[in-house]
Formats: structure tokens, C-alpha cells, sequence
């Protein structure tokens, strides 16, 4: 549960199995399949029953968002993704994850001054008028050559 983006193929299988050992799952499992999945009664079913559930239901309750046609189009559907983000500028979607996730647990309005903070410093940056230039030269799938981000600091 700690990715993004998930996928699986369609043999997939998944499962809470702590609660048939004696334990509660105490790996972060209880915390983020809530925030991924909702707190429905099927993911509560799942979690006290440890009950294994496959690919298409993962697909159903979002924990995954695509379901391979099959197990060797599994790497292909998965890196044609990581194309399509990688085709984007890096401080676009850095600025998208840190906004998602900030906006998980925070107001609209809050998440609004948040997204508009980074905006503002992305609006310094060369890949807005790269991503226009690409978007405007009418080929679909040419990607700008965009900076790499600067590490962020440690402190």
C-alpha cells in the first residue's frame, strides 16, 4: 500500500492475514488501506477476517487503479504509466503528490493555499513554458526536456 500507483496482474492476490495469526496488522497496513479504500464495511470485512481478495475487487475498492490483461502485460501496462508521468514536468508532479497528499487530511480551502503556494514558486521554474512549447508543437507524445529537481534538504 505504500506506492501511488498500483497495479497487479489478474492471478493477483491480497490479503490482511494478521487477524487469523492472533495479531492486529501493526505494519501500517490498518492505516493506510482506510485512506486508500475508505473505511467501508468490505475493508473492515477484509481486515477481520484476513480474508484474501484478488484482482478484480482490488480493482473495485481502488487499491489498485489497472488490472493487466495478463501476467506478461503486467511490466509493459506498469511502464507505460511511468512514461506517461515521466513525459510530464518533475515539479508538476511533485507539486500534484505533495498537494494529494497534503489535501488528504486537511480543508479545501487549505489545500487551495497550499497548492497555490507551490504554484506560485513552479511559475519560476522553465517548465511551464517548455510543457506549452511541447503541448503546442501539435505532436502528441513529445516530452520537453525538463531540468531534474534539486535534492531537497536533509535538515
Amino acid at each position: 500500500s505504500c506506492a501511488d500507483v498500483r497495479v497487479c496482474s489478474p492471478n493477483a492476490r491480497f490479503g490482511v492475514r494478521e487477524a487469523r495469526l492472533g495479531l492486529a496488522a501493526d505494519v501500517g497496513t490498518l492505516q493506510r488501506l482506510p485512506k486508500i479504500c475508505g473505511h467501508g464495511s468490505r475493508i473492515r470485512e477484509l481486515c477481520f477476517t484476513g480474508e484474501d481478495f484478488g484482482a478484480m475487487e482490488a480493482a473495485r475498492l481502488g487499491f489498485v487503479s489497472r488490472v493487466s490483461k495478463s501476467d506478461n502485460d503486467l511490466i509493459s501496462m506498469a511502464l507505460e504509466i511511468c512514461r506517461l508521468i515521466a513525459r510530464n514536468s518533475p515539479v508538476a508532479v511533485h507539486g500534484t503528490k505533495a498537494s494529494l497528499n497534503y489535501s488528504r487530511d486537511h480543508s479545501v480551502q487549505e489545500g487551495l493555499e497550499h497548492i497555490a503556494t507551490h504554484n506560485a514558486a513552479a511559475l519560476m521554474t522553465e517548465d511551464l513554458v517548455a510543457s506549452f512549447i511541447a503541448a503546442s508543437s501539435g505532436k502528441s507524445g513529445d516530452a520537453p526536456d525538463f531540468k531534474a529537481l534539486l535534492p531537497q534538504s536533509k535538515l
